[in-house]
């Protein structure tokens, strides 16, 4: 939509005011004419009543000058431009505004043609200026947008990532236009209970905001995995858990599910991983206390000892190794994992093992999970390390098995379905990898490639060139009529018989004529 810049007219002289309002095609430059003052004094008025984008004022008026008037005007609205009319012996005047934003200077007498070639000048530059104004405010607006993600993103990575310093927060910070690395804050994580889809782990971290963030100002919050996981201001363990149990009271008649809590101590935001591994060990303790509890650092009672050595446990990978069946990442991490409890004492070594058990039945399938929950009791009849890592050992090779036979049978499926695509499109000469990758499977190209080599043993192309040759045989050998320029049309090589004919001898060692030739001499 085109814009329509607004224009006022100042002249003493009634003729050339109503000269140039009447012959001027205003709306052609991109302009509407709004108001025409006789002099300085009205002008100012109506500038003050209905600010327009563009004055054009002479210079000479009684009571108050052109000049007056730009300079009582900018300091008020510094955005209006300005077109100065005037005598010859007018300009040395003149130019003690033409440093607010005056664009142009024109000698009277100016005709009609001459103002517009003004006008259009300062309506583009206007539109110039209104494009890099919508440019800024379009790039602050995705800005904004995107900034709460940005953060929630570098918090999850600054506290899963070990490669992660104070020098990358303090730097982040400052981007972020966050706190003082040196404020006191607390970690405060939440963990539904039961089976649960997404939905309820968002309604929850918005819920916790906007009930934290009255008296306990957060920071920065975020999800890891499942846990909802916020950077609060330092605050009394009795005041955060006032507020959550109203968290509780509104997110469980939405939900019905319960949800625990852990508090981290207080520490500052370099410490930020060591206090989420401390929420960790918070929220393990339910299987004590049973599901919906609360848990703070305070209650556990522990040294600062203890949760250094808990941040060498980090089970995101050997999870990732599940998830993907790779059965001997999965034993290359458990190995090393039982290998560094041999040095904690037996309480510790219970604690990780349940952990790290609950994390692995985490990722079986959702009717097996039951079963492997209630296996939990096993647990009290161990007696030695061995025990806890034979048990955990097989559950995790089981499960990852299970992973890994279900992934490859989702693969293979895939790939059926790109022969059974190509058997059923073979005549189009448009198939590619690519093509299919977008557009019947919504899937990387590359990926797919690398499926497609691994699952059949060739490249996709190579498959494509033997299929089509071999169909071509099939016709070849089933029609005795047929023309070779339609048998190179229905196996995809299009109205190209002399390309189809050089891939059919380099697969098979004749042209298509002399394979018909030789079948039919038998």
């Amino acid at each position: 939509m085109r814009i329509m810049y607004r224009v006022l007219i100042a002249d003493d002289e009634i003729n050339i005011l109503e000269g140039i309002a009447c012959l001027v095609n205003w709306e052609d430059c991109g302009a509407t004419l709004v108001n025409k003052a006789e002099s300085g004094r009205v002008a100012f008025n109506f500038i003050m009543e209905n600010p327009p984008d563009i004055v054009i004022t002479d210079i000479k008026m009684p009571g108050m000058t052109g000049v007056e008037l730009i300079e009582k005007v900018h300091p008020i609205f510094p955005d209006i431009k300005f077109i100065i009319l005037s005598g010859y012996d007018e300009f040395e005047y003149a130019k003690t505004v033409m440093q607010y934003n005056v664009k142009y200077y024109l000698l009277k007498p100016s005709n009609e043609e001459k103002i517009e070639e003004a006008l259009r000048k300062v309506i583009e530059e206007l539109n110039e200026e209104k494009g890099k104004e919508q440019i800024v405010a379009n790039i602050k607006s995705k800005l904004q947008d995107v900034l709460p993600k940005a953060k929630e993103q570098f918090l999850k990575e600054f506290i899963t990532n070990k490669k992660y310093g104070l020098s990358e927060w303090e730097y982040i910070s400052q981007l972020f236009e966050m706190k003082e690395s040196s404020q006191e804050i607390k970690l405060v994580v939440f963990e539904i209970d039961e089976d649960h889809d997404f939905e309820p782990v968002f309604a929850l971290k918005e819920i916790a905001v906007d009930y934290l963030n009255n008296n306990h100002t957060i920071q920065l919050c975020t999800t890891i995995g499942e846990r909802v996981v916020l950077v609060c201001e330092n605050s009394p363990d009795q005041s955060l858990i006032k507020k959550i149990k109203k968290i509780t009271e509104v997110f469980s008649p939405l939900y019905q599910l319960p949800f625990t809590t852990g508090i981290s101590s207080a520490g500052n935001f370099s410490q930020l991983r060591k206090l989420y591994h401390e929420v960790i060990d918070c929220l393990s303790q339910r299987f004590y206390l049973g599901n919906g509890s609360i848990i703070s650092v305070s209650d556990l009672h522990k040294d600062e000892s203890y949760f250094e050595n808990v941040q060498s446990f980090d089970h995101e990978d050997f999870i990732f190794s599940i998830r993907s069946g790779n059965i001997a990442e999965v034993k290359h991490y458990l190995e090393r994992f039982f290998e560094q409890l041999k040095k904690e004492n037996v309480t510790m070594v219970k604690s990780h093992c349940l952990e790290i058990y609950m994390s692995v039945i985490r990722q079986a399938k959702k009717e097996m999970m039951d079963e492997l929950f209630q296996r939990i009791i096993y647990f009290q009849e161990f007696t030695n390390l061995g025990q806890y890592k034979d048990f955990i050992e097989s559950v995790s090779f089981e499960i990852a098995q299970q992973n890994y036979d279900r992934t490859k049978e989702t693969q293979s499926d895939v790939i059926r379905k790109v022969l059974e695509y190509v058997e059923h499109n073979i005549s189009d000469q448009s198939i590619s990898l690519s093509k299919i990758a977008h557009d019947v499977f919504y899937m990387n190209p590359d990926y797919l490639g690398k499926l497609f080599k691994k699952e059949i043993g060739e490249k996709f192309s190579s498959y494509l060139i033997n299929r089509r040759v071999e169909k071509a045989i099939e016709i070849i050998e089933s029609q005795e009529e047929i023309k070779m320029i339609a048998v190179a049309e229905e196996v995809g090589f299009g109205n190209n018989p002399t390309y189809f004919s050089k891939v059919f001898k380099k697969q098979t060692g004749y042209t298509p004529s002399e394979f018909k030739n030789n079948l039919m001499l038998g």
